[in-house]
């Protein structure tokens, strides 16, 4: 056996025994919350429910991983995905275009709003999170303009999918978080583009001398966060039928708990893969809501009270190693 075999497969067995422990106390955790709700958290319906409101954060977490691995720090997401969605419903129900409309144009344009945010930055060589922020108050006030024009030619501002929701119901959800998984496992892990994203994202130098096309790399891997997000907007209007216009940068609250999710996989990500780790954090943060809940703890205040202590919690751990000023 090589050196360099021994290497690896030490490393492996590190990573399996941290596995190992990671579920254990997860399972002890779980059991412990069950018994705090008198048995109401582990419920099979319960179970269910928590999934279901998982798919929208982790369809957006897995985006934010192509996107944020490479050092661009997008803030529009939430108004992309908003905006997106809703001209997905306007083509499915106002202009006759059902469930064609609905898939291909709220994930493609979701995915071009992504590029077109992204490209800012690159183009006019300014931080992505002021470019971020700016295409935020544009996508706004974009879905602002067509639905006060709607509240007066149509009466509401609204835009309600009432039909063509199939795609909102459990089975179907769950089909597609599978795909997503699988898909983002396979292209963040195995695929080039994988790789020359967390090569940029490590050290844009390095990965130029490597060969590496940064732009390329940052652009593309824009462009699959955005499909990744238009899915997750989709999947989110078809369960809960619509989603509000929101103004003042409002969309900013849409992509806190992806953003949770997140960074509480990037702390995990030395024992689990990103994707992995995403879709077990995502199922966990929205379990950990429910529990508050359940609990007692109000939703408008305590529980935002704990995302908040969430998303510092897990910026200090995911960079807990990191030694120099954090930016």
């Amino acid at each position: 056996m090589t050196t360099t075999t021994a290497k690896i497969k030490a490393v492996t067995n590190i990573k399996t025994k941290s596995q190992i422990k990671f579920i254990i106390i997860l399972f002890a955790v779980l059991v412990l919350c069950d018994i705090l709700t008198a048995g109401k958290l582990l419920r099979f319906g319960n179970i269910v429910y928590i999934i279901a409101h998982s798919i929208f954060y982790t369809f957006v977490s897995w985006g934010m991983i192509f996107i944020f691995t490479t050092g661009i720090t997008d803030l529009s997401i939430g108004a992309n995905v908003i905006l997106a969605a809703n001209i997905g419903a306007i083509c499915a129900m106002d202009l006759g275009m059902g469930y064609v409309g609905l898939i291909f144009v709220t994930v493609i344009a979701a995915a071009c709003f992504e590029l077109l945010s992204v490209m800012c930055s690159i183009g006019l060589r300014i931080p992505s999170w002021i470019s971020g922020l700016g295409m935020t108050l544009i996508f706004e006030a974009i879905l602002d303009i067509y639905a006060a024009h709607r509240a007066v030619t149509v009466g509401s501002n609204v835009i309600t999918l009432s039909k063509f929701r199939a795609l909102g119901n459990i089975p179907v959800m769950i089909l597609f978080l599978v795909a997503g998984f699988i898909v983002s496992y396979i292209l963040f892990n195995r695929t080039t583009l994988g790789f020359n994203i967390a090569a940029v994202g490590g050290n844009q130098e390095v990965a130029k001398a490597m060969g590496i096309k940064i732009k390329k790399t940052i652009i593309t891997g824009a462009f699959v966060g955005g499909l990744l997000i238009g899915i997750g907007g989709l999947l989110q209007v078809s369960y809960v039928g619509k989603m509000y216009p929101q103004s003042g940068m409002s969309s900013l609250s849409t992509i806190f708990r992806s953003l949770a999710i997140l960074l509480l996989g990037q702390s995990f990500s030395n024992i689990f893969t990103m994707p992995v780790s995403v879709l077990i954090c995502g199922i966990l943060v929205n379990g950990l809501f429910n529990f508050l809940t359940m609990m007692g703890v109000p939703s408008g205040t305590g529980q935002e009270m704990c995302l908040g202590a969430l998303v510092i919690v897990c910026g200090i751990i995911s960079h807990w190693k990191y030694r120099g000023v954090v930016k």
